[in-house]
């Protein structure tokens, strides 16, 4: 029986740091240790680490030569940052010590891209890759297409093969109370090794996705309260998600507006008072 959840928001904090060009948050990863974040800016130069309350750590922040990235993750090791371009449907792979670029890859040049090549024959350059996670377990990564359709796809830890693909649609439980399941997009994504689950954002539908991709089924879908009452309009933009298993908490960043926004995970019988119910 699937267990179902419920969102409490605790806290949210501005981000916006204009000087830095920290102005349209995109993507977010939470490091090993859980003490600090990763993002990027559509339009800077620039991978920014933050603090749990967004703030800029300056040290650890550094410039690099590409824009346009979207999703980030940190590796286990927490050495190596993966990020998407969206543009070039591309994992590019930083070096966290030595702050240099370390290669391009695009999805076209992997082993079993026939199998997923025709959804990426679109028009629309604007439905590309979002969002990047890592599957501790065994380094494995999944990247996913916005949508058009949205699509859920695994690489091998080597990131040299597609292993397994996922259409993201109403069959796997996509659906939406307010929105057709083929209007959909996705965004952020967040894997939780301690439940091979990945967390899986939503722009237009405000609200978060928790899937299981063994099962190719979604368990839960949490709107996304911008304030504590249960009548709060959503979060708008929601371009990354970063999950903490030890202290079953949420970190969303939005795009539009400029915040991190902190919300505790409970049971559907936990005694949370602050929450917006978006079970289904």
């Amino acid at each position: 029986m699937t267990r179902k959840l419920q969102l409490e928001l605790l806290e949210h904090h501005p981000i916006r740091d204009t000087a830095s060009g920290l102005n349209e948050p995109s993507g977010l990863a939470l490091d090993r240790q859980g003490t600090s974040f990763y993002t990027v800016s559509d339009d800077t130069k620039i991978i920014f680490n933050l603090d749990l309350q967004g703030r800029i750590i300056p040290d650890s922040s550094f410039l690099i030569n590409i824009k346009d990235l979207e999703g980030v993750a940190v590796t286990a090791d927490d050495k190596m940052i993966l990020a998407v371009q969206e543009e070039s449907n591309s994992i590019v792979q930083f070096d966290i010590i030595s702050r240099k670029e370390i290669q391009q890859i695009p999805l076209r040049t992997l082993k079993n891209y026939d199998q997923i090549a025709v959804y990426f024959n679109h028009k629309n350059q604007n439905k590309g890759l979002e969002g990047i996670t890592i599957n501790f377990n065994n380094n494995h990564i999944f990247v996913v297409k916005e949508g058009e359709p949205g699509l859920l796809i695994e690489l091998d830890s080597k990131r040299e093969t597609i292993i397994n693909h996922c259409k993201l649609n109403e069959k796997h439980g996509f659906k939406h109370p307010r929105i057709k399941s083929e209007k959909l997009d996705f965004s952020g994504l967040s894997y939780d090794y301690t439940s091979d689950t990945i967390w899986i954002t939503s722009d237009k539908g405000e609200c978060l996705f928790h899937f299981n991709f063994v099962d190719k089924k979604v368990l839960n879908r949490l709107d996304l309260p911008r304030e504590s009452d249960t009548q709060s309009k959503r979060v708008a933009k929601s371009e990354g998600i970063a999950f903490d298993p030890n202290n079953r908490r949420l970190y969303i960043v939005s795009e539009r507006d400029c915040e991190l926004y902190i919300y505790q995970l409970h049971d559907h019988n936990e005694a949370a008072t602050n929450f917006d119910d978006g079970c289904q």
